[in-house]
């Protein structure tokens, strides 16, 4: 946060932030993150910062499993794609076109809306 917000005015920059609920809530998180700010003496995160947190429920994997077809909810833990992380690819890409033209179905995880949610509020900040 704070290499962005010393440099943001120079050049044009964004952080996407992406930890992790684990067996928590995406709000806790969230609020665990702010707290660490107020921590380290900085402001919170402002709206108008380009600057997006993306918070999976349970891990990464849930949504990668998603994003292949399979029917998931944010409680399971899901298979990592050991020494085959490049066979989401396709799938990441999707994701983001979906997110970009906000056309991601309607039965995707509840974290993964939210993640679509962020990725919406960044991109006009990176395109002024």
């Amino acid at each position: 946060m704070k290499a962005y917000r010393q440099n943001k005015n120079r050049v044009s920059i964004g952080l996407v932030v992406l930890i992790d609920a684990d067996t928590g809530i995406l709000e806790a998180r969230l609020n665990e993150l702010a707290g660490m700010l107020e921590e380290d003496e900085q402001e919170k995160r402002r709206l108008d910062e380009a600057i997006a947190i993306f918070v999976p429920k349970r891990n990464i994997e849930t949504w990668i499993h998603y994003l292949q077809g399979e029917s998931v909810n944010e409680e399971a833990g899901y298979a990592k794609f050991e020494q085959n992380e490049a066979v989401c690819k396709t799938s990441v890409e999707d994701l983001a076109d979906r997110c970009y033209s906000q056309s991601l179905p309607e039965d995707a995880p509840r974290s993964l809306q939210a993640a679509c949610g962020e990725l919406q509020r960044l991109l006009p900040l990176l395109e002024s």
